[in-house]
């Protein structure tokens, strides 16, 4: 065996035990993503249009997973936590306006908005309860 097929071999065992599973599945799912979009490059404009609109609707997806997979680490957290602390701020605030202004020369259109997005969480636990107290 050649020095380049065990660097290869090694190098695939040292990712097996030190990288986690979520980034060895984040890795293929990007590798094959390009792998599509360089599929659908050589087929024209319409091809890889129609691959990146597949690939948004993954990825919105996914997020979407992401975020319920989130929320259940959470409360399986909370669940098993001495401690928990909870600070959450929400302020989703806008404002608009629409205006309109003739005289004998000319008409003016107007139309303006604002808007403010303020967002914190802050989730604080504390030490692990004991089995006994969970049952």
């Amino acid at each position: 065996m050649d020095t380049k097929k065990i660097a290869s071999i090694a190098g695939d065992v040292a990712i097996e035990f030190f990288v986690p599973g979520y980034l060895r599945a984040a890795y293929t799912a990007l590798s094959k993503s390009r792998e599509d979009v360089d599929a659908a490059e050589s087929q024209g404009v319409a091809s890889l249009e129609e691959e990146a609109r597949k690939q948004q609707i993954v990825m919105e997806f996914q997020a979407h997973q992401a975020r319920v997979s989130q929320e259940l680490s959470i409360a399986e957290r909370i669940a098993n936590s001495a401690e928990v602390q909870i600070e959450e701020f929400y302020d989703l605030s806008g404002k608009g306006h629409a205006g309109a202004k003739a005289d004998e020369q000319s008409i003016s259109l107007g139309i303006g908005a604002e808007g403010r997005r303020v967002t914190k969480r802050v989730i604080r636990f504390t030490g692990w309860r004991n089995q006994a107290e969970q049952k």
